[in-house]
């Protein structure tokens, strides 16, 4: 396997890191959207069908290339998790987190001891226990945690949430944030945008990187300026349904034209 790039070190850093969406269960796809210039692909198992247990038949479309592969778990149980981990993702997307206590056992869950209670069983994340002892030594630095605030009610635990211990990024999705606070999802409306310079604001305050889904490449400056860093942008639906609607687009004014002499 073709090392990836550590993604919680480029952070720290300071790097701006963007990746797409993958939601179909393909290895050709993987390896399509892998061979892309992104930093990351996000593989979705909340609303997709990626299973943690496709992700082995997935990983290595994209570690031909070095692509770090970040995965978003159906849930937060603990075996989604475990089985995410021990195939080798690059770090974990928890979705709905909306208190410190869900929070905290997100990172039991994914850390070793001392941090964490995370089962030792890293059968593929470890080259099939190849590189045992070297993976179990890097894990915990490696792994990237991230959690979603997309809810009025973790809005109101920002401050408790982003004091765990462990969790990496705080990551808003907007449409479902949007949506519980009132907001039909679709543009930054003024109090959307307010609840993502608290986010920032929380989040910088307890060091933590900000990520969020962007529906445009537009939006990307004032978003980095407010102190965002990590973004999901794109997703392997939509750019098969936006170059099939251009291409009739196309037909459809060539066909409106004049016809040939």
């Amino acid at each position: 396997m073709n090392p990836a790039p550590h993604l919680p070190a480029a952070l720290a850093d300071g790097a701006r890191l963007i990746g797409p969406w993958v939601g179909i269960p393909d290895p050709t796809v993987v390896e399509l959207m892998a061979a892309l210039d992104n930093d990351f692909l996000l593989l979705d198992g909340e609303h997709t069908p990626i299973p943690p247990t496709a992700l082995r038949g997935l990983l290595p479309c994209a570690e031909r290339y070095g692509k770090p592969v970040l995965y978003r778990v159906p849930s937060h149980a603990p075996e989604h998790i475990k089985q995410a981990l021990d195939a080798g993702v690059a770090g974990l997307m928890l979705p709905m987190v909306e208190t410190a206590a869900q929070a905290a056992a997100i990172v039991d869950a994914s850390r070793y001891a001392p941090l964490g209670t995370r089962g030792i069983g890293p059968w593929r994340a470890s080259g099939y226990y190849q590189h045992f002892t070297d993976y179990l030594q890097q894990a915990n630095a490696r792994t990237l945690l991230i959690v979603q605030i997309e809810s009025r009610l973790g809005l109101d635990n920002l401050e408790a949430i982003a004091s765990v211990p462990g969790i990496d990024v705080l990551y808003v999705g907007p449409s479902d944030l949007a949506q519980s606070l009132g907001l039909a999802p679709g543009p930054f409306r003024p109090a959307l945008l307010a609840a993502l310079q608290r986010v920032c604001a929380v989040g910088r305050a307890a060091g933590k990187t900000l990520g969020i889904d962007v529906p445009s490449a537009a939006e990307l400056p004032a978003l980095r300026a407010m102190g965002f860093s990590l973004f999901t942008l794109g997703s392997d639906i939509g750019f098969i349904t936006q170059a099939g609607q251009a291409q009739a687009r196309q037909l459809a004014e060539l066909s409106s034209g004049a016809p040939c002499p």
